[in-house]
């Protein structure tokens, strides 16, 4: 059954064509671009610039993507040259929505998935069909492959995969004889016993809106049998069980955490595990490993001591439930080049460019493609090899359907055309900080987060609870 979430649907603006055609050859990349109505840019003319913007600002990736896609789209195509604009995850949505409103969005974007179905519905976005087609419909992992499938057709691919966890000091919790935690109980227990009173803190998370709002509550709310809204009314759920079960739960929480810890960056607190500081980073990824590698004292730079947790779920839960990092690559209808930016993307996914891309920030940036997940070559990076305990969660938490997609808190949250903007009312992050440092009571910071939030969505021209 076709997904009623809207009616506007942009244009399809591509021919079929074969997945041999498509991804090999010049000569079927200049013919196809000749059916859709213009041919690609050419020796002779003014330069034109293809605007990239993408979420992956590590300069080893950046490098990678500049020396592999963008150095073979500029020798095939020599009337454009590729801008890439690497943007941190926090930035993008600011960023994105005023170029929207501005009518100068870049012609190919990473988007964050909660944020696809409001510009969906907005007929903001081109489809990608012939693309999906091209790289390997069913070779696309199912984790991912259809969270910007909309009435039947494509409107995104996810450019990598990235498992979200706990990372914690192996050695630390092994020494008091202690396992990994299950519920929300076992994580308040491991970080008292693992916090030293002033030398380590048992957990650190970090304050910034975009995760302690929206990433978070989401998995909170997921590992707890809620969601963010009814699924028939769309009424919100901020004042359910699953949430103020949850509430109770950080405030139990605090204690074991620095102080200052609503202030911190994701950044800080994989520094303070490395160091030392404290025992376990809430937000982890298999970037950690990078940070470890750097900061952490020599001898203890291995998975000995550092390694990912899944989620614990609470007590009206089953299965703790974590974020699967990765957005998606997007064309919008207001592109300028949209065209030239499909090509881009077929140049992007060739298995030469795509194994360097995730290799650039190993296990983290996971291929979508099952056929490349185990592929021996990509298992062969060293980092893979040594830290293989990380690959293997990754694998085990797609398998047990551990992650969602950042901000969903159930598969088909991704239908909701208005996540993008309780993401930026505040509401989520207000309730949150009131109950865990701020002295409120959970019922009643969710309550009055309940009130905002059914006050904001009737505003949007949500409302269908009577």
């Amino acid at each position: 059954m076709k997904n009623q979430i809207g009616r506007p649907r942009p244009r399809t603006l591509a021919p079929r064509l074969s997945r041999r055609q498509f991804l090999t050859g010049t000569t079927a990349t200049a013919a196809g671009l000749a059916l859709l109505g213009r041919g690609p840019a050419v020796l002779g003319q003014q330069v034109r610039e293809l605007q990239v913007w993408h979420t992956e600002v590590e300069p080893q990736t950046v490098k990678t993507v500049q020396e592999g896609s963008i150095a073979e789209f500029e020798r095939r195509f020599p009337g454009f040259k590729v801008r890439q604009q690497p943007l941190a995850w926090g930035d993008l949505n600011t960023k994105l929505l005023a170029a929207i409103a501005a009518g100068s969005p870049p012609d190919l974007t990473h988007l964050n998935p909660f944020m696809t179905a409001s510009l969906y519905t907005k007929g903001l976005l081109r489809p990608m069909d012939e693309l999906i087609r091209a790289l390997g419909e069913k070779d696309i992992h199912e984790a991912t492959q259809k969270l910007q499938y909309f009435d039947g057709r494509y409107y995104g691919v996810t450019h990598a995969m990235g498992g979200i966890y706990i990372a914690e000091r192996r050695d630390l919790r092994e020494q008091k004889g202690l396992k990994p935690p299950q519920t929300y109980a076992d994580l308040v227990d491991l970080a008292a016993a693992l916090t030293e009173e002033g030398t380590r803190y048992g957990l650190t998370m970090p304050g910034e809106k975009l995760y302690i709002g929206f990433s978070f509550p989401a998995e909170w709310l997921a590992s707890n049998g809620g969601s963010w809204v009814d699924p028939t009314t769309w009424r919100p759920r901020l004042a359910s069980r699953a949430m103020v079960e949850t509430l109770q739960f950080l405030r139990r929480l605090n204690p074991f955490m620095p102080p200052s810890w609503s202030g911190q960056k994701y950044l800080d607190t994989l520094a303070a595990l490395a160091t030392g500081k404290v025992a376990m980073a809430y937000l982890s990824g298999a970037r950690t490993i990078g940070y470890v590698e750097r900061d952490a004292p020599e001898g203890m730079r291995d998975p000995e001591h550092f390694q990912p947790m899944f989620r614990p779920h609470g007590p009206s839960g089953q299965t703790g439930v974590s974020a699967l990092d990765g957005e998606n690559w997007t064309v919008f209808s207001q592109s300028k080049y949209p065209q030239e930016a499909f090509e881009f993307l077929r140049i992007f996914y060739k298995r030469e460019h795509y194994m360097k891309y995730c290799h650039s920030v190993p296990i983290h940036l996971t291929p979508i493609f099952k056929s490349m997940i185990n592929d021996p070559e990509y298992l062969a990076h060293p980092r893979i090899r040594k830290w293989r305990s990380w690959h293997d969660a990754m694998i085990t938490g797609l398998r047990e359907h551990r992650f969602l997609p950042i901000g969903f808190s159930r598969p088909d949250d991704k239908l909701l055309p208005f996540l993008a903007e309780l993401d930026g009312s505040g509401i989520v992050a207000d309730m949150v900080i009131a109950a865990m440092v701020g002295g409120a009571d959970p019922d009643a910071a969710a309550v009055r987060a309940q009130q905002r939030a059914e006050e904001l969505l009737t505003q949007l021209g949500f409302k269908r609870w009577s």
